[in-house]
């Protein structure tokens, strides 16, 4: 290793504008601007190491100069966070040396699981394990490779949601793969939730590989974490696969960007429900901002209205509405914030469906994407006429321009 005046002499610092001899205070300036931190650097490399740490700032890093270990430990797993500890306020034990410091404000702390440790992949008694997948928009050509592989091994026990698409447990049946179906119809959420969780605890019981099947991403507006947090409770921790989320594929199958320069740049994700059916707070207006809703078609209409009267929305903002995203009879039905309730009664518009609100909508679509015109008359939110049908093609959907007339996709 160099001494600090063999660094001083290095060819590489008699490069620098500093070696040389300048006479004047203005380059004695300059020559001190290059050599201090040359100096200082020199200084630090021929330092042990425990006086580098003992020159860093915070209670952290004389801590590791007491301790050399510390230093490791301090960032080691989800351990060092202040989690429950048995102490009963959510914070760390603390140790007679520093029970005198301040006790910091537990509203200040994140709210992290109660497990200090994750239980293991495998239960210790059963063999059984539990990985949590998503199944994408419905299009089995959409699944993961690893999706793919554990729906249709017969050896595993499939619970899947009721919405997940017939075209991939049609995969499922030709693999001969046992599956039971949960159904979480609206209002009966809670009492389908705890018959799924019976389900995998059984499964767990008996040994088998369970493969809890979601729509979408498991951790978008899925339930994913929380799912996780219940196998925890049952002594495994589960695997997560992600799946596509419809928050975006769902709107890229319809040809309607989330994003595109000087139209859209934000995206917000929301859903119509949040816990125990509540309503979720309101994303204010923003001309350049895109909001995609998740599980709210049941709720388009008060959706529609709260948006207008208290979130500032334009009454002629477009709004889209994708149907079974990526499937054989995908639909995509488009029209404005004050007409897109009455379109979606009157094409019947069903779950699963992802709602797009904002300028984005109308950016790619153009007339020979749409089959058939509809007119139609609002009044007080109401539709009062609708006729007109220009083709009968497969494909379904609908724009209303200006002047409440439409064509159908």
């Amino acid at each position: 290793m160099m001494t600090i005046f063999e660094a001083i002499r290095s060819p590489q610092l008699m490069q620098t504008p500093s070696a040389a001899m300048l006479p004047t205070r203005r380059h004695h300036h300059r020559a001190a601007h290059y050599l201090v931190p040359l100096l200082l650097t020199a200084m630090l490399l021929q330092m042990p190491s425990s006086t580098i740490a003992f020159l860093t700032t915070g209670s952290q890093s004389q801590a590791a100069h007491r301790h050399p270990s510390s230093l490791q430990n301090a960032y080691r797993d989800e351990s060092s966070f202040p989690l429950n500890n048995g102490n009963g306020n959510g914070q760390q034990q603390t140790s007679p040396s520093t029970s005198s410091s301040p006790q910091q404000n537990n509203n200040d702390v994140p709210q992290l699981s109660k497990f200090k440790s994750r239980p293991p992949k495998i239960h210790p008694d059963s063999g059984g394990r539990i990985t949590l997948v998503g199944s994408g928009p419905g299009s089995p050509s959409l699944l993961t490779l690893a999706a793919h592989s554990l729906i249709t091994d017969p050896s595993n026990l499939l619970i899947v949601d009721r919405l997940v698409s017939a075209e991939i447990r049609t995969l499922m049946d030709e693999a001969g793969v046992n599956y039971k179906i949960a159904n979480k119809t609206p209002g009966c959420q809670m009492a389908a939730q705890d018959e799924i969780f019976e389900w995998c605890k059984e499964g767990l019981r008996n040994g088998k590989h369970v493969v809890r099947l979601k729509i979408g991403d498991p951790f978008v507006f899925g339930r994913g974490g929380e799912e996780v947090l219940q196998f925890r409770q049952f002594g495994v921790e589960p695997t997560v696969i992600p799946g596509v989320s419809a928050a975006f594929s769902a709107p890229l199958l319809a040809s309607i960007p989330v994003t595109h320069r000087g139209i859209s740049n934000q995206v917000v994700m929301c859903t119509g429900y949040g816990k125990n059916n509540t309503s979720p707070d309101l994303i204010q207006y923003h001309p350049e901002q895109t909001v995609v809703f998740l599980m709210a078609v049941g709720r388009l209409r008060k959706l529609c209205d709260s948006l207008i009267h208290q979130a500032g929305y334009p009454p002629q903002t477009p709004v889209g509405i994708v149907e079974r995203a990526g499937c054989p009879e995908q639909r995509t039905v488009v029209g404005t914030m004050e007409s897109i309730a009455d379109l979606a009664e009157r094409f019947n518009v069903r779950p699963p469906s992802t709602i797009v609100v904002g300028e984005v909508v109308n950016v790619l679509l153009t007339e020979e994407d749409f089959v058939e015109v509809v007119k139609i008359k609002v009044e007080q939110g109401g539709l009062l006429e609708s006729d007109g049908v220009v083709d009968s093609e497969e494909r379904g959907g609908m724009i209303v321009k200006s002047g409440h007339h439409g064509l159908i996709v």
